[in-house]
């Protein structure tokens, strides 16, 4: 049974030649632990391995961006 909640996410930037930014992606994932059968020479074994599954990509440009930042920052308030 897979989870309903995303739990993992990674931020992924376009920049022109200058540095400018000019794109953010925002990916949100899953993990979950997968079971595979196996056969060996000893017989036949489950092996859990972890793996991820791709919820969504968010693309934002830099105005979505900062405006989400600001957003979080809203809610959360600063770090101390």
């Amino acid at each position: 049974m897979k989870p309903q909640y995303a739990n993992t996410f990674g931020i992924r930037k376009v920049s022109d030649k200058e540095g400018e930014v000019l794109e953010v992606t925002l990916d949100v994932t899953y993990k979950y632990m997968e079971t595979a059968v196996t056969i060996t020479p000893k017989g036949i074994e489950n092996i859990s391995t972890p793996t991820v599954e791709q919820v969504a990509s968010i693309v934002m440009n830099r105005q979505s961006a900062i405006s989400l930042r600001n957003l979080l920052i809203q809610t959360l308030g600063v770090e101390s």
